[in-house]
């Protein structure tokens, strides 16, 4: 049963449909480790991880109905280094 006050769960399929909006329009933006797909309270959400929170490239709160998450990750690099 779905909570009244929450929104309905989003599906995994139209959570892969906006990951890869997201994914294309976001390539080669140098602020950006990935994009991926985040689950929580049973619902999908994008899941866009950047480098640095003071500067954050300019991305709206949902695509196609699906929320988007932004996480900090950090510069990322090979374990050898």
């Amino acid at each position: 049963m779905t909570d009244p006050g929450q929104p309905p769960p989003t599906s995994r399929d139209a959570a892969r449909a906006a990951k890869e909006v997201l994914r294309e329009r976001l390539a080669g933006d140098p602020r950006v480790n990935g994009v991926g797909i985040a689950r929580s309270k049973g619902r999908y959400a994008v899941r866009v991880n950047i480098v640095d929170e003071t500067d954050v490239p300019e991305l709206p709160d949902e695509v196609e109905g699906v929320e988007v998450r932004i996480v900090v990750v950090g510069r990322l690099r090979p374990l050898d280094e």
